[in-house]
């Protein structure tokens, strides 16, 4: 399950815990033994980014793969967060669904949603164009009735 993003991408220590289900001893034992970077701030009122979040995923992933805390420090260190997400298949940005416009008679329009956080859908713009196609004819009569 994706990592569900606070406003600004912050996070304490509590939704941390709430995200990954790792307790606050062990988030901190890795933060001192620089599997992730420190949080910003200090006391009660720390936090963390989505970068502290998705290296605690990674880690998880790497750790259910029994891979030994050295080598997932090796490994996570050369990796930005990016590459982190793409290695756990999430997305870092919220998506945004985008609308377009079809305007087939000037009282009659389609409104056709892209789904965000993917590239154009083929299948969805054939299915666009067909149903333009089968609406042209009842179209085409209407103006012949003006």
């Amino acid at each position: 399950m994706p990592p569900t993003p606070p406003e600004r991408y912050r996070y304490t220590m509590a939704e941390l815990e709430e995200q990954t289900g790792l307790n606050a001893r062990t988030i901190r034992y890795y933060v001192s033994q620089g599997l992730i970077p420190s949080a910003h701030g200090r006391g009660p009122s720390a936090t963390y980014d989505l970068g502290h979040l998705l290296r605690l995923k990674a880690i998880q992933l790497l750790k259910a793969e029994y891979r030994p805390l050295e080598e997932i420090k090796t490994r996570l260190g050369e990796l930005s967060d990016k590459e982190i997400a793409a290695l756990l298949e999430v997305e870092t940005a919220p998506p945004e669904d985008r609308w377009r416009r079809v305007l087939l008679h000037p009282d009659i329009e389609l409104h056709v949603r892209e789904r965000g956080g993917r590239g154009r859908d083929a299948a969805l713009d054939d299915a666009v164009e067909l149903i333009i196609g089968l609406a042209r004819p009842v179209i085409d009569r209407l103006e012949d009735a003006r």
